[in-house]
């Protein structure tokens, strides 16, 4: 999938394991179009998606369900990790600012092979992007450490997020 071509992709039921191995986020208002179904999901996605290079085996996403007064919140939680030197655009004021206040769609490869849709629903649309929770740098802590971007991104939402085929 290039970066600014248009994408269309269909969400299945089943859950997949595995960390992640790639992302593209798109814009909040990427979404064209979506249509839900009990099969899946069909989505169209436009625009410039921002994709960094990630280190192996250092990033991952997770869902949680919370149940409060029998309303249900699921949490989205995408823990992105990247070499320093690859990581300059998460970096930037722009991006910074956008993934604060707008937020992002965001399409996640897995190391088995799914892809997982987190930031769009059917009940909220756009409404609830994936937006920063935290953007942290290090050093390593010896020599040979590489010197690393940590980026998490957070949604909130009432469903799960759909596979895509």
């Amino acid at each position: 999938m290039t970066k600014e071509s248009k994408s269309l992709m269909v969400l299945s039921k089943s859950k997949p394991i595995g960390g992640v191995e790639s992302v593209a986020l798109y814009p909040a208002d990427a979404v064209v179009a979506a249509l839900f179904s009990s099969e899946g999901c069909e989505v169209e996605l436009s625009g410039v998606a921002v994709e960094v290079p990630l280190l192996e085996d250092s990033s991952y996403y997770t869902e949680s369900s919370e149940t409060t007064h029998g309303v249900t919140r699921i949490s989205h939680l995408l823990h992105l990790v990247a070499d320093i030197n690859d990581a300059s655009e998460w970096l930037s004021d722009d991006f910074l600012e956008r993934a604060s206040f707008e937020g992002f769609v965001a399409v996640i490869s897995l190391c088995s092979g799914r892809r997982l849709l987190a930031g769009y629903s059917a009940l909220f649309e756009n409404e609830q992007p994936i937006r920063l929770e935290s953007l942290t740098s290090t050093s390593g802590n010896s020599p040979h450490d590489i010197p690393s971007v940590t980026l998490r991104l957070i949604a909130h939402d009432t469903a799960f997020s759909p596979n895509i085929l």
